[in-house]
């Protein structure tokens, strides 16, 4: 049998140029994205940003329906890609089913169905990208960098999310890989597909539209410097009427209003991410402008060591050649055509600039892990390589799926399925690392925390407990909309039990009240935390 196994993956490292390694190596793929995300994939986590979309995909449809087409226009990031993926397959569900409305009874089959379709495109996505690089890398190297991003736990977790920010990572890769593509070989159907994937990063996200214009500066001047200036501005205009294309083809708002839509996305963008903040807990400290220390510390607690140690030596490796030069700048003339270093500038480029907005949140970081993953397969491969050359390469392999399993198998099964949660093992537990960095509550195990109040606290002869909470979208969804209050708002008369979340504080105006106080009662724990506690109103008259 060992010997069945060891020919096995000899025949995996020869994958570059067998197709049956190939063949293999996608359905293991295959099979580990769909085991790590399929399985309770509608009840771990009801974040509130996906309430609002399950909304904003549904308007989205209705506008497309009745040729209400400012309807498409529903946010700013604008996220018209998670609006087509998940709209349409919604409206599909309702037709079938003849369900039309949603509420708290059906919620998740429709919170499924998103789920679902937003989970298939991501593959759809990750697939791609492992066909698109292997051309520039080789099949193996390609799909080792996609299996290192795509499985790391925290990646995994907001993958499982109804939101944004692993579609629009995916979108930017793709962009980032078929750009490059178009810089080496400038022509129309190139400028044509990297302009197509612009676009949806785009769309997914308002962001993205610092990659657009990374892709057309460096574009143009390294076909400048390289003595192409007809070849430059042809490149460059290609490029710009094939995302201004696309993106009016599939954002349906822009027919009623171009100038106005995009000048409102902008706008908005400026007033949310860069002005207004965001309000996250530091080192013990709450802020609203977390600073430039924020994103460090993301990467430090949201990396797993096995990536992250990886990525450490892939710059030591991958830089040392031409940064010790004595010609430097020659040097870097020639590498502007390296595939690595269009990567290093971008992705260099887009973590300096997301320390500038106020609003700084853990899973904007989501964006650079395939870039972390290049570097994690070129410090573990330039490692291998050493050893090989030394004849020391026996144990490599073996070390290296120690690593896995205590990094990635062990975590998976610690956490599961709440992957959003995770913190890194270098920081020695959740605890040690919520201190450094505070977990956000963001819906995760909503449903185990309904579950438990109606179990705890439901008399079947009584009308609901009523409850109160600061974020009440998760809750509201799957609970009885009548008794759910937004604990910043309503006073304590009207709500029997507070639940708070994961570094959620009582409210002043709770703590001040002179008729009724809370006593906690129960904690609903997850990945080392106490999650959600539970907080049972008490009658102050007459003590």
């Amino acid at each position: 049998m060992s010997e069945k196994i060891r020919k096995f993956f000899s025949l995996l490292k020869k994958a570059d140029k067998n197709k049956k390694a190939q063949f293999y190596l996608l359905l293991l793929f295959s099979l580990f994205f769909f085991a790590t995300r399929l399985p309770r994939l509608n009840n771990d986590v009801i974040n509130p940003d996906g309430v609002n979309w399950h909304q904003r995909s549904e308007q989205f449809v209705v506008g497309l329906k009745y040729f209400q087409l400012e309807k498409t226009y529903q946010h700013y990031h604008p996220g018209v890609t998670l609006m087509w993926v998940t709209g349409i397959p919604i409206e599909i569900f309702k037709q079938v089913t003849g369900i039309r409305v949603y509420d708290v009874s059906n919620f998740l089959s429709f919170h499924l169905v998103a789920k679902l379709s937003v989970v298939l495109f991501q593959f759809a996505l990750s697939i791609l990208i492992i066909f698109s690089l292997s051309k520039l890398t080789g099949f193996l190297k390609s799909i080792s960098v996609v299996s290192l991003f795509t499985f790391e736990p925290f990646f995994l977790g907001n993958s499982r999310l109804y939101h944004l920010d692993v579609l629009v990572t995916l979108f930017i890769f793709l962009g980032l890989i078929y750009s490059y593509v178009n810089l080496k070989e400038p022509n129309f159907k190139n400028s044509v597909v990297a302009g197509f994937f612009l676009s949806m990063s785009f769309l997914t996200k308002s962001v993205a539209v610092g990659l657009l214009l990374f892709v057309v500066f460096y574009t143009g001047f390294y076909l400048i410097i390289n003595k192409q200036g007809k070849k430059a501005f042809s490149t460059t205009i290609y490029l710009l009427l094939s995302f201004l294309f696309f993106t009016f083809l599939f954002f349906p708002a822009l027919w009623k209003g171009l100038v106005y839509y995009i000048s409102l996305i902008f706008k908005e963008a400026e007033r949310v991410g860069i002005r207004k903040g965001h309000g996250q807990v530091i080192l013990g400290e709450y802020t609203r402008d977390a600073g430039v220390l924020f994103y460090p510390l993301v990467l430090l607690v949201k990396v797993s060591p096995l990536v992250l140690i990886g990525a450490l030596m892939g710059v030591y490796s991958y830089f040392r050649s031409f940064l010790s030069s004595k010609k430097f700048v020659e040097k870097m003339k020639n590498k502007l055509s390296n595939f690595g270093l269009y990567l290093s500038i971008f992705y260099l480029g887009y973590f300096l600039f997301m320390m500038y907005p106020t609003k700084k949140i853990d899973r904007y970081m989501i964006v650079i892990f395939p870039y972390i993953a290049y570097l994690a397969y070129m410090g573990y491969s330039g490692i291998s390589n050493y050893l090989k050359n030394k004849n020391k390469n026996k144990y490599f392999s073996y070390v290296l799926t120690i690593l896995v399993v205590v990094f990635w198998i062990v975590p998976f099964v610690k956490i599961y399925p709440y992957f959003f949660t995770y913190s890194s093992p270098l920081l020695i537990n959740s605890v040690n690392a919520n201190n450094f960095l505070a977990q956000k509550p963001f819906g995760v195990g909503t449903v185990e925390l309904k579950e438990t109040i109606l179990e705890r606290y439901w008399d079947k002869d009584d009308r609901h407990p009523s409850l109160g909470f600061y974020d009440t979208k998760p809750m509201k969804a799957i609970y009885p909309n009548s008794r759910v209050f937004d604990v910043r708002v309503y006073g304590t008369k009207n709500y029997d039990i507070l639940v708070l979340g994961v570094n959620e504080e009582i409210p002043g105006k709770v703590k001040d009240s002179l008729s009724y106080y809370f006593e906690e009662d129960y904690t609903v724990w997850i990945n080392g935390l106490e999650y959600w506690r539970i907080y049972l109103r008490k009658d102050l008259v007459g003590n």
